[in-house]
């Protein structure tokens, strides 16, 4: 493909010239014209490849704080669920009965109410000190509602 050229008169260091002059041939060029050609497009597209990297950085980073956020959502439901059930766990365990299933219902509405109050954790000591008798559970402070 031949290419329309246009003469133009540019003023360049010697030493630039002298680069030219030695490297266009190693560079498979057949003149110094074609070599200097070649040589502002590569200096532009490395220009214009340096701002688009940088768009896509940007564009790769909102990416991956919008993935990274939602792992954080995920991963604080799970601990949140796990929480809760470990605390129904230690209630289980410091009530050491067997529980029917509609008393199961109500400890784990307390563990859950134990899980929120204490931000996640509810050390066994804090199970035993919130222990209830199975039998007591149908009384009025133990209706909690399960979350």
């Amino acid at each position: 493909m031949i290419r329309e050229t246009e003469k133009i008169t540019v003023s360049l260091p010697r030493e630039t010239l002298r680069l030219a002059d030695e490297q266009y041939a190693a560079f498979g060029f057949p003149n110094r014209s074609e070599f200097i050609d070649a040589a502002i497009r590569e200096y532009v597209s490395r220009d214009l490849l340096r701002k688009f990297s940088g768009e896509l950085a940007e564009i790769y980073g909102r990416l991956e704080r919008t993935e990274l956020r939602q792992l954080e959502e995920h991963l604080s439901k799970l601990s949140y669920k796990t929480a809760v059930e470990l605390a129904q766990i230690n209630l289980l365990l410091a009530s050491i009965l067997e529980v029917p299933d509609a008393d199961t219902q109500k400890l784990r509405g307390r563990a859950v109410k134990l899980v929120n109050q204490s931000r996640g954790y509810v050390p066994l000591k804090d199970a035993l000190r919130n222990r209830m008798e199975i039998g007591y559970l149908e009384g009025p402070e133990d209706d909690y509602e399960q979350e």
